[in-house]
């Protein structure tokens, strides 16, 4: 995609130091991190996919193992460590290229990340819901 920030990283239009790299995927820190003490990295597939679904099975285990890796070097970095995908832009998803953050964690940091309500089933909603789901699969899988 000619106007994707991250295409262009990958393709070294955009210079950045990654910390860690393999056939599928790369990792390089966040220019704006979360968090005052930094370390917030992204981990981004190298072939431009819009959405989660869209990943090919050998890029998503390429992107799994980076941020295995990296994950622990930022264990050890932070106290703790958020992983967060978002897709789509109501789940707020800004740039419509396929990756993950890892956001070190640090005592009080005052880092908010989304948070939501919780609800309770209404009776008979749950498996409602759950045998809608099981559908989709099945769908899917056909």
């Amino acid at each position: 995609m000619p106007d994707c920030v991250f295409c262009k990283i990958v393709n070294n239009e955009i210079k950045t130091e990654r910390l860690y790299e393999n056939e599928g995927s790369i990792v390089i820190l966040d220019i704006r991190p979360a968090s005052k003490k930094g370390g917030h990295c992204l981990v981004i597939s190298k072939k431009h996919y819009k959405s989660i679904e869209d990943v090919d099975d050998k890029t998503l285990f390429d992107i799994a193992r980076a941020i295995k890796i990296v994950s622990k070097a930022l264990l050890k970095f932070g106290d703790s460590l958020n992983i967060l995908q978002n897709n789509g832009k109501e789940a707020g998803q800004l740039i419509d290229h396929v990756h993950f953050h890892l956001i070190p964690r640090f005592k009080d940091d005052n880092i908010r990340l989304h948070k939501w309500e919780s609800y309770d089933y209404k009776e008979g909603e749950m498996n409602r819901v759950f045998n809608k789901i099981k559908s989709l699969l099945k769908d899917i899988n056909s």
